[in-house]
């Protein structure tokens, strides 16, 4: 764990919450904000960061897949700014937190958490609302997954899950909107797991379309190849209607399956209609190829 800027006899301790706040899970954080310290601070790419929050000595997050946690921030004013991360990091991992994130040159929130010292204390709280579709997401076959930018943090929480929970056969494809190669986030982390997914008698059920570019018809990149390797393929473009349609990559609208989808608000629009909103929003993408309520979780 790397503790930029921590002196050498800096106590970066968590303490617990009070036990008599409210919870609506299992987390370790309560429906009111609690502070725990900023312990590591490690970089990722040319703009996202890799930021480490202590917990209390081998204590889990212990966050429900798929949820997120609201992270209480501020602006130059200092008036309170919230804003909802994913932490990277498994359950399974004591005593801390990942959260990556990416620093926005106009991000209220990236900006304060990227000026912050090691053992600052940054508020944390989770709600009900942030509880989204949940593992092992009943009655589901496969799941496609849909996202651009650091909307990859939930789908890699699922993804995390799904590969290393045992006798789990659910199968993914994942498609991924990226402005460059360089902008892709996590991903040694899902090459790693699409490995796993994979049995010396069968393909990965992991698999990932990585969608590159700025413009619905982008220019070709050089170096970016269609084919990159088993399991793995990538596209230029958009993620748009056709990198969603069901004979290119994603599976078909059927009972058995599931889409999440996460990332900015327009593509939120576009694909299904705002997050905030339970229906899939008539005339867009997904509702059009003939995807319903009932197999569209909005991450």
């Amino acid at each position: 764990m790397l503790l930029s800027g921590a002196a050498p006899s800096m106590k970066l301790e968590a303490a617990m919450p009070d036990p008599s706040l409210e919870r609506c899970s299992t987390c370790f954080f309560p429906t009111e904000f609690h502070k725990v310290p900023l312990i590591g601070v490690k970089p990722y790419n040319h703009d996202s960061k890799m930021f480490t929050f202590g917990l209390p000595e081998d204590v889990s997050l212990d966050l429900p897949v798929c949820a997120c946690l609201l992270v209480e921030g501020f602006d130059e004013e200092g008036e309170q700014a919230v804003r909802p991360y994913t932490p990277t990091s498994p359950n399974e991992q004591k005593g801390s937190f990942d959260l990556m994130v990416k620093i926005y040159e106009k991000g209220v929130v990236s900006q304060w958490l990227n000026n912050l010292p090691i053992g600052a204390q940054v508020g944390f709280k989770h709600i009900p609302f942030n509880i989204k579709s949940q593992y092992p997401f009943a009655g589901k076959k496969k799941i496609n997954m849909i996202c651009g930018g650091t909307g990859i943090t939930p789908m890699y929480q699922a993804l995390h899950k799904i590969v290393n929970t045992p006798g789990d056969v659910l199968q993914v494809v994942l498609l991924c909107g990226s402005r460059t190669p360089q902008d892709i986030l996590l991903r040694k982390e899902l090459e790693s797991l699409v490995e796993r997914s994979r049995t010396w008698y069968a393909p990965p059920r992991v698999k990932v379309v990585h969608v590159v570019g700025d413009s619905p018809d982008q220019a070709l990149i050089e170096d970016w190849k269609g084919e990159l390797g088993w399991g793995w393929q990538g596209e230029l473009g958009w993620v748009d209607e056709a990198h969603a349609k069901v004979i290119k990559h994603a599976f078909p609208p059927a009972p058995d399956v599931l889409t999440l989808v996460c990332g900015v608000p327009s593509l939120y629009e576009a694909m299904c209609g705002p997050r905030t909103e339970e229906e899939v929003k008539e005339g867009s993408i997904l509702a059009r190829l003939g995807y319903s309520k009932d197999m569209v979780g909005k991450m």
